[in-house]
């Protein structure tokens, strides 16, 4: 059931809107327009319309309120009145197409039978192969569960639990997927089944269209379900058209834009009214004094039956809060020791590692002395100690940029030679290792206002992992070119490459895709979270993508050639 709370923030919202005179249209009534005739057209867009007089649309018929069948089997709804009011003020004629299932629908759309389709989200993947006009609606997609679940307070509180779905709800399973990747999805041929078997405890949860979910409680009468929380922030429910027809996408989008508010409340509210109901029930003075009553009785009733209740989730609340007030004390105890101990790492090992690091270098000088394994031993001394200081360079940068106490000093820079500097230091690292390192240097005289300390961390973390990822004999260029308002540098790498789902992940902290070290060296997973991190700061941004011929993997770094006032 809805809880008391919900039920009574749902009738306040929908109080001033029923109560119109828009909401007591029945279904086959005109829609009320806040302006006659047609929209203003385009010579070419008239000559579009006449050649295209008639548009197929794939209709859910199973999704009320928005389309779905009445007793009589006429396709009602949102949807269908929108279609009614777009083709009075355009002149085109709109032909319903149904199918058994939605997944026919699609399958009928992209085979070319259908041209347009209704209730899509425009996530990414689909923007490639269909065209979405503007969002028509934007109801929240909410958490439904049965009574007696645990608090859902946020999508993260889904981790670990069996959520169903209809199977052709690509849209909330890619949204559900982002949110919460740990979710167990459960694949269900309707959203009918997977109500009825969230009321009947086979799964833990859903996620829908609020209005959907609503009326299907009712419908079902699964009294032991309610609504949960809102999930996430609502994208909007566009109509989807076909990938060569823009020229419909440009048309009903200008609908849109003239629509007034009494065009939305007669689009959206007719379908309220029951069918068949008799003329009295209209009456504006009726509906009030009807509504106000229910709502009268509502909380009179919810007073009584759920005060007890009430009263138990505030005990559980007051409990909760009591333990994430010492959870929270215990994390603070916690960050405070784990700063203590960045800071035991700054300053008691780094300069022991310094020390060694010098006295291997210069045993390495004269290491014509030293016999053919001593001299091995002492060049796998002097890696293994790099190695040991690029790792304490990365925990104390993780602790400063954490706490904020990174400080950026923009001044004028000189680009090449930065990239000189930085190419010079990892110069005998590529010769151990068989690579061509290549500066592509840029224009004489090029600069830019920035950190350079910030800068050159950048250069030498991306430098790095491009020599770690890469084989002998193969090559890394680093190029660095004006383009626009930007300066782009990029440091291109002939290595295994990065999936194109974990170009994202590997900028996360400690996050490591799965190509591995071509030398055997040592990962953290810090140092691209880093780089993100600083570039970030300075006002830029960074990414990577497959090399050349799909070969490698190019990191780029944008920073504006000028940074912002405020920076």
């Amino acid at each position: 059931m809805v809880r008391p709370t919900h039920a009574c923030v749902l009738l306040l919202v929908l109080l001033p809107w029923w109560v119109t005179p828009g909401w007591a249209q029945v279904p086959g009534s005109p829609v009320t327009a806040g302006a006659d005739g047609l929209i203003s057209l385009t010579a070419e867009e008239r000559t579009w319309i006449a050649a295209h007089p008639v548009i197929r649309v794939g209709h859910d018929s199973n999704y009320a309120p928005y389309s779905f069948l009445s007793p009589e089997g006429d396709l009602v709804g949102i949807d269908v009145r929108l279609f009614e009011l777009i083709s009075r003020r355009t002149g085109l004629r709109f032909q319903p197409e149904i199918r058994p299932v939605w997944a026919q629908v699609m399958e009928a759309f992209q085979a070319g039978q259908i041209d347009m389709l209704t209730g899509l989200a425009p996530i990414p993947e689909r923007q490639n192969s269909m065209n979405f006009t503007r969002p028509y609606t934007y109801a929240s997609d909410v958490v439904v569960v049965r009574d007696g679940t645990d608090f859902i307070l946020q999508p993260a509180d889904l981790a670990q639990r069996r959520v169903g779905l209809p199977e052709d709800y690509r849209g909330m399973r890619w949204a559900l997927q982002q949110a919460v990747p740990t979710v167990t999805v459960v694949d269900f041929k309707s959203m009918d089944d997977v109500m009825r078997a969230l009321a009947a405890g086979e799964i833990d949860a859903t996620v829908c269209d609020l209005a959907h979910g609503a009326f299907l409680i009712k419908s079902l009468h699964l009294s032991n379900l309610r609504i949960g929380s809102v999930f996430g922030t609502s994208v909007g429910t566009s109509l989807t058209v076909r990938k060569d027809w823009p020229e419909l996408v440009g048309i009903i989008n200008k609908v849109f834009d003239q629509m007034t508010a009494a065009d939305r409340r007669a689009v959206i509210g007719n379908w309220i009214v029951p069918l068949g109901q008799t003329a009295w029930w209209r009456s504006r003075a009726f509906r009030n004094v009807a509504i106000f009553a229910a709502l009268a009785g509502l909380v009179a009733l919810l007073m009584v039956f759920y005060s007890r209740r009430l009263a138990a989730e505030l005990t559980a609340r007051r409990r909760i809060q009591l333990q994430l007030e010492e959870a929270l004390a215990q994390l603070a105890r916690v960050s405070e020791e784990k700063s203590e101990l960045m800071r035991m790492v700054a300053h008691d090992l780094r300069s022991p590692l310094t020390g060694f690091g010098m006295g291997a270098e210069l045993l390495q000088s004269e290491s014509g002395q030293l016999s053919g394994p001593a001299r091995e031993i002492l060049a796998k001394m002097i890696n293994a100690t790099g190695l040991m200081r690029r790792m304490v360079d990365d925990l104390v940068d993780v602790q400063m940029l954490e706490e904020g106490q990174r400080d950026y000093q923009s001044a004028e820079v000189d680009l090449g030679g930065l990239l000189r500097d930085a190419t010079a230091g990892f110069a005998e690292t590529a010769v151990r290792k068989g690579i061509r390192l290549t500066l592509r240097e840029p224009e004489p005289g090029a600069c830019l206002s920035t950190d350079a300390k910030a800068l050159r961390r950048v250069v030498d973390n991306l430098l790095s992992n491009a020599l770690k990822y890469s084989p002998p004999g193969s090559e890394v260029v680093i190029t660095i070119r004006r383009t626009g308002g930007v300066w782009r540098l990029s440091v291109c790498d002939q290595g295994p490459g990065v999936k194109p789902d974990e170009q994202e992940k590997i900028f996360s902290k400690y996050g490591r895709g799965s190509a591995r070290p071509t030398g055997g060296e040592e990962s953290t997973g810090l140092g691209l979270w880093i780089v993100r991190r600083i570039v970030t700061a300075l006002h830029g941004r960074v990414w990577c993508e497959a090399g050349p011929g799909a070969v490698g993997t190019v990191f780029v770094v944008e920073l504006p050639l000028t940074p912002p006032a405020d920076a």
